[in-house]
């Protein structure tokens, strides 16, 4: 059974920094938290050096919400008819993985998990066990959700789900390089009635 080994993570890349790897036509279709997921995972494959990975998988608690909130404000002040498509399909769950893919041209295994607080988790967890049976040889896992001043304002109209605003993108590797940061063991998801789900990742260092 493979090691698993983590060659570059990303954390919320400086808008500064965007120009260097998305170009300002493609950029300006494109809401805020699509942009910065992209840029996120294009500096962890170039950190990593894999520029195609085998996987790319998304792990997001409630997706694009600007474009949600603008696609349901549509709906509720002008009705279906004049809806922009445009926040229609940037407001699925699986948008960010789904443009990382055609962005690149990747064309292997694509998904994304959508569990409250554990999707990242999920989505490591599918990818380390994809990595250890020989399936892919490489992963690039993401983390992506964003905040919008609707739920700033109101914290409780989507539940009590507590979102992040984050982007994050983990390079997974069974081939562990020249500076790997650590090897992943296990990812653990405790089930427990009544409490909302937990994972945690068990890493070892190197």
């Amino acid at each position: 059974m493979n090691r698993v080994f983590v060659t570059a993570i990303v954390k919320d890349v400086p808008a500064g920094e965007y120009a260097r790897y998305l170009p300002p036509m493609k950029a300006r279709r494109m809401g805020k938290l699509q942009k910065r997921a992209l840029v996120t995972a294009l500096k962890a494959m170039e950190i990593s050096g894999v520029g195609e990975p085998d996987a790319i998988l998304n792990g997001t608690a409630m997706g694009c919400m600007e474009n949600t909130v603008q696609m349901l404000g549509g709906l509720v002040s002008e009705g279906e008819e004049v809806n922009m498509p445009t926040c229609f399909m940037q407001s699925t769950h699986n948008t960010v993985a789904s443009m990382i893919a055609i962005f690149t041209g990747n064309h292997g295994y694509n998904t994304t998990y959508s569990h409250r607080t554990i999707s990242f988790e999920l989505a490591l967890q599918d990818a380390l066990l994809r990595l250890r049976l020989g399936q892919i040889r490489t992963a690039l896992v993401c983390a992506n959700d964003e905040l919008t001043e609707l739920q700033l304002h109101n914290p409780t109209f989507f539940g009590q789900l507590e979102v992040q605003d984050r982007s994050e993108a983990w390079m997974l590797s069974v081939e562990s390089g020249e500076h790997p940061l650590y090897e992943i063991e296990n990812v653990r998801v405790i089930h427990q009635k009544g409490a909302e789900d937990r994972a945690e990742i068990i890493k070892k260092s190197l």
